[in-house]
């Protein structure tokens, strides 16, 4: 099965919630309204700053800050940041293939495209997108409400 860490998962949580509120925050505002615990949200702010999702300033009136603005911070960014690389199987990722099958396997190009397809889906997918809930007639397995993905 294919699925995000629970990392990864309040990776986004948190960026949305962030976005949301537009301000600078200490890691405890965001714990407190993202209800995600505390040393949780410290791990997955210092990740984020690291691979430079976000910014933070120390000291009284310190805290976080979304790096860019909300449309163009994408899911797929985000998910890379916390996961690494995206891809679907090891030869999907070019940067780290260890698939002693890959010259003669038949089905690289096919894994290739599938994953370009959930890059793409990903990518399509900003941290703004995700401020406003879908209206549930639009949630299906073969549309996406945010582009011509099918």
């Amino acid at each position: 099965m294919l699925r995000i860490s629970k990392l990864t998962d309040y990776s986004i949580v948190i960026l949305v919630f962030m976005a949301k509120d537009g301000n600078s925050l200490t890691s405890r505002q965001i714990s407190e309204g993202s209800n995600i615990p505390l040393s949780t949200v410290s791990k997955v702010l210092k990740s984020l700053t690291r691979k430079d999702i976000l910014c933070s300033t120390r000291g009284a009136t310190g805290g976080y800050t979304l790096a860019k603005i909300p449309k163009k911070t994408s899911v797929a960014e985000i998910v890379a940041a916390m996961e690494g690389p995206l891809a679907i199987t090891e030869c999907s990722d070019t940067e780290h293939a260890t698939c002693s099958e890959e010259h003669t396997c038949p089905l690289k190009s096919h894994w290739n495209h599938i994953n370009l397809a959930v890059k793409s889906a990903l990518r399509s997918v900003t941290l703004q997108d995700l401020l406003s809930p879908i209206p549930s007639y639009t949630v299906n397995a073969v549309t996406s409400p945010y582009t011509n993905i099918s």
